[in-house]
């Protein structure tokens, strides 16, 4: 069992950012895509920014109950609420190195290579 504040994937642990809010305070913070959102509190609504879909601009609500996650699908401002106060714990992704997807995509070629090559031998 993990504490609220260890991740439960170790390649979010070292960027854990707790907000503590005060009952009734609403606050907006910037948030990566890919970010894991923890409850800490009887309730908070998050607030996802909004989107365009299907020539409506809409934005996701979603209500945490104490203990529950959530991850969020877009970067972008998202406005939290918590009405009884608590702790909203976000457990922010490591950046990716810019050569990450290419040394991906590059090993994924290799491996193709090699395994052609090799059925060509037999």
């Amino acid at each position: 069992m993990h504490s609220p504040w260890q991740s439960p994937l170790p390649e979010l642990q070292a960027n854990a950012q707790p907000l503590h809010l005060v009952r009734g305070q609403v606050r907006q913070v910037w948030l990566a895509a890919g970010s894991l959102l923890l409850c800490q509190a009887p309730a908070i609504t998050v607030t996802e920014s909004p989107q365009w879909q299907v020539e409506r601009l809409t934005s996701r609500q979603t209500r945490l109950a104490d203990g529950e996650r959530m991850v969020l699908e877009q970067d972008g401002w998202v406005e939290i609420h918590a009405p009884h106060g608590g702790e909203l714990l976000c457990l922010l992704p490591l950046r990716q190195a810019w050569h990450a997807p290419l040394s991906a995509w590059l090993k994924r070629l290799a491996g193709q290579w090699q395994a052609g090559r090799q059925a060509t031998r037999h």
